[in-house]
């Protein structure tokens, strides 16, 4: 009888090491830094989803119907378009302000970022002045070609890290 009770405490101190062991290795496990590869790649998806839509966001106003993605090349090309009492220049940079400043990426999500577009020969050669501040440090970016008559106009976003 006692051989029996003896191995049964010896059975239930091994189940009691065994749970203590396991709480230190999920505890050891819960307590290491988050890995950069999901910051990284949600900022990557972050650039990639706003330039997508904004460049196939579509003007709000009566007399202009066309996509913001038509607005840059118009504008690429030396314009001709006019919405709202603005050529097609100011009416894409002033959406680009809206959407990116104001209502999304500046102001409410405190998201470091800058929006530009430029001639694709020429990063300095902008169409209009840059959105955002410049990144000093690492960037995850996504970018656009539209093609003109001028040449191709690159639109570009980049999150700051």
């Amino acid at each position: 009888m006692k051989k029996a009770q003896t191995e049964i405490i010896g059975l239930a101190i091994i189940v009691i090491l065994v749970i203590l062991g396991m709480t230190f290795v999920i505890k050891f496990l819960m307590d290491k830094p988050p890995v950069e590869t999901k910051k990284e790649f949600t900022q990557a998806e972050l650039a990639s989803n706003m330039l997508d839509a904004f460049l196939e966001t579509t003007a709000r106003e009566n007399n202009c119907k066309f996509t913001m993605s038509q607005l840059l090349q118009n504008c690429g090309q030396g314009g001709g378009i006019t919405c709202n009492n603005k050529d097609s220049c100011e009416y894409a940079r002033d959406a680009a302000n809206e959407i990116f400043e104001e209502k999304t990426l500046g102001k409410v999500w405190n998201i470091p970022y800058e929006f530009k577009v430029f001639y694709s020969n020429d990063e300095n050669d902008n169409l209009f002045q840059p959105i955002g501040k410049a990144c000093a440090g690492n960037k995850k970016s996504k970018s656009y070609i539209i093609p003109t008559t001028k040449g191709p106009l690159t639109v570009k976003l980049d999150i700051c890290s």
